[in-house]
């Protein structure tokens, strides 16, 4: 493999990747950045001869993984006369329907037709050929397949269907790519029909990369959740499958408009009932004297856009309007029951599913909540508080091969050891799993410095914001910009951005915003800028890669710690406190530095890069906890002051002048 190096951590983690497959045993393996354990755990994968999935948190890393990895282990291990057969396999809502994209032609929608030559012209209906489709384009949900909208077998485009091709080829595939997404779908479908349904074919063993999302996305998948946009694409796939042409249907269109109707009264009081009441309940819920630092004991409290919904907001005027909203998901239902064919039976079971949301109670171990998604979309849902029950009954029970690996998956423990403890319990991993820390072969010390500043106020002081951004365009105008300012909260990003652009940006630019273009293009313009400044929040924290000197300066603003109002959070943290333990110390500090770790993990993508990484958060040289936080991060030279920062700078600029690249 030309260029290849020896790495002593990839071979380990290659042999205990292989020792967990032949044994039927799980693993839980941290592996720094740079140990190159895509390939350790390929290579193990397919000389395994098992069926084994591939789940990773993202699309991105999914295709790289499928078009870029794969074919360098296939191509290398041919030459030892190794074949495998590898397929790759999306959520449905990535492919195109060709019945839901035959019916909006039908019913005249413009926005169809951009869809039509393409349709005969993909062989696997992926919107991922589509480059010029916006991530939110609203166009596609009217021709995209799902769960909701997919007949089956019964459906005439069925031996056709892009999505009954991509499963025919995981059923023959040796090596199966899916995102965390799709794996927890076919978990919730497994539990649900007790294996009778899945969404991805039997398999022998499963590999989860950036396995610190799961528990996040299995919350998501083991909940339930009932929409606006939910209600309005119900009622859209309703006026086009259920005819309106004769006298005994002529009611089908009103029926629908009185659903839209019904749902966005419903939403709209749901709003109204919870406006106003989120700072009184949270002054009432927070015991006096608690510390701004922990999350508060109480499980309801309401900040930012997703909110707690507790019994006592069930009002006279919500209660009428849920019950309007119930009355007609049950006549869309009876109307489509009283039509032939799949498409009818298909609406009609769908809205009997989101009545029997919308009139459920919950279960035990579960927290409702209401959110605002974008200007129009309304959620509201209940999500399971704690999944690591269900993870271990239907996954490390059924499953004996199950590896979990990423950069960030240990945390401090005891002395400040790496301790595996707190994924464990999160994943309901069992506790004698086989757990490994492989270091990144990164020369930390001589290549990157973490700059702690104690001289910026407390972020509980008013001043913090203002002190911050000054800081941040400091170290921005040193290293001639090239950086991430990565903020915890989109106040935060709006603040900093608005500080940042009113300087002079003599030596840097140009200066970027999260959400002010496709996340895609924002990073093309970034890496092609080679001194441009990109202001985001915690969806650049992770899952970004930017080797090379265009990235050359990470700034944090704060500690990232989960917002202590948000409903699942506090649920979490009460039902921690209630088995007698700290939540601060126990859940909060450990989820932490997790992700302090991943911002972290932006700056040094390869053996060449270097550079700085900026926490302007004092309480992490101040507080107890800071000890911790700091000791889970690579042993980069510490800077407590601008003066060490310039030094090191130009050290590092000296370092690789050679290159050109770093100059400013």
């Amino acid at each position: 493999m030309p260029g290849f190096q020896h790495r002593a951590g990839q071979l380990a983690m290659a042999e205990a990747v292989e020792a967990a497959l032949s044994g039927d045993r799980p693993l839980l393996v941290e592996a720094g950045t740079g140990t190159g354990k895509t390939l350790a755990y390929l290579v193990p994968a397919v000389l395994s001869g098992r069926k084994v999935v591939i789940s990773t948190a993202t699309r991105a890393l999914q295709e790289q993984i499928y078009f870029k990895d794969l074919p360098i282990v296939a191509e290398l291990l041919a030459t030892f006369g190794v074949r495998f057969r590898a397929a790759m396999m999306k959520g449905l809502s990535n492919y195109l329907c060709k019945r839901r994209l035959k019916e909006a032609l039908a019913s005249g929608d413009p926005a169809a037709w951009r869809f039509k030559d393409w349709a005969n012209e993909t062989e696997v209906g992926d919107r991922a050929e589509l480059a010029d489709l916006g991530e939110d384009d609203p166009s596609w949900a009217a021709v995209q397949s799902s769960t909701e909208t997919r007949i089956g077998a019964e459906c005439v485009h069925f031996e056709e269907c892009f999505v009954t091709r991509m499963k025919r080829d995981a059923e023959q595939a040796d090596i199966i790519v899916v995102n965390h997404h799709l794996f927890c779908a076919d978990l919730v479908l497994r539990r649900a029909q007790r294996e009778r349904a899945s969404a991805i074919p039997a398999y022998d063993a499963v590999i989860f990369d950036e396995a610190h999302q799961l528990e996040d996305v299995a919350t998501t998948f083991f909940g339930t959740t009932i929409s606006s946009a939910r209600i309005d694409a119900l009622a859209r796939d309703a006026r086009r499958a259920l005819p309106t042409h004769d006298d005994a249907n002529f009611l089908a269109r009103p029926i629908t408009d009185q659903l839209v109707d019904s749902a966005r009264g419903f939403f709209a009081e749901l709003s109204r009932s919870l406006r106003g009441s989120d700072e009184a309940r949270l002054r009432a819920d927070t015991p006096k004297g608690l510390s701004t630092e922990a999350p508060p004991s109480s499980r309801f409290g309401g900040s930012g856009t997703r909110r707690a919904l507790a019994p006592r907001d069930w009002g006279t005027d919500l209660v009428a309007a849920k019950l309007r909203l119930e009355t007609a998901l049950a006549s869309v239902a009876h109307d489509a029951q009283t039509h032939a064919g799949p498409a009818a039976e298909q609406i009609a079971r769908r809205a009997f599913e989101l009545a029997t949301v919308v009139s459920g109670d919950g279960k035990d171990g579960e927290v409702a909540w209401v959110e605002t998604r974008g200007t129009a979309n309304v959620v509201m849902g209940r999500s399971p508080v704690y999944v690591g029950d269900v993870l271990a009954e239907s996954l490390f029970a059924r499953v004996g091969s199950v590896v979990c690996t990423s950069a960030t998956l240990a945390t401090p423990g005891e002395d400040n050891a790496h301790s595996f403890d707190f994924v464990r319990e999160r994943l309901g991993a069992p506790h004698d799993a086989r757990a490994i820390v492989v270091p990144s072969p990164f020369d930390f010390d001589g290549r990157a410095g973490l700059y702690l500043p104690r001289d910026i106020p407390d972020p509980s002081d008013a001043r913090f914001d203002e002190a911050a951004a000054a800081r941040a365009l400091e170290l921005i105008e040193m290293t001639g910009g090239g950086a991430f300012v990565l903020c915890t909260s989109l106040r935060s990003m709006r603040s900093m951005y608005a500080f940042l652009s009113r300087s002079s940006k003599k030596a840097w630019g140009p200066l970027l915003v999260q959400g002010d273009r496709p996340k895609s293009m924002l990073l093309s313009q970034f890496r092609a800028a080679k001194h441009g400044v990109l202001v985001a929040t915690m969806s650049f924290w992770e899952g970004v890669d930017v080797p090379g000197a265009a990235l050359r300066l990470v700034v944090l603003d704060k500690i990232p710690f989960a917002v202590p109002s948000d409903p699942v959070v506090a649920a979490r943290c009460e039902a921690v406190e209630r088995q007698g333990l700290n939540a601060f110390y126990k859940y909060s500090v450990p989820a932490a530095a997790i992700t302090l770790k991943q911002g972290f993990g932006r700056l040094l993508r390869n053996e060449t890069d270097a550079g700085l990484v900026a926490l302007l958060d004092r309480r992490a040289i101040t507080k107890a906890y800071g000890r911790a936080l700091l000791e889970s991060l690579p042993p980069a030279r510490r800077l407590r002051t601008m003066a060490e920062a310039r030094a090191f700078w130009l050290q590092i600029s000296a370092l690789t002048r050679s290159s050109g690249e770093y100059d400013s």
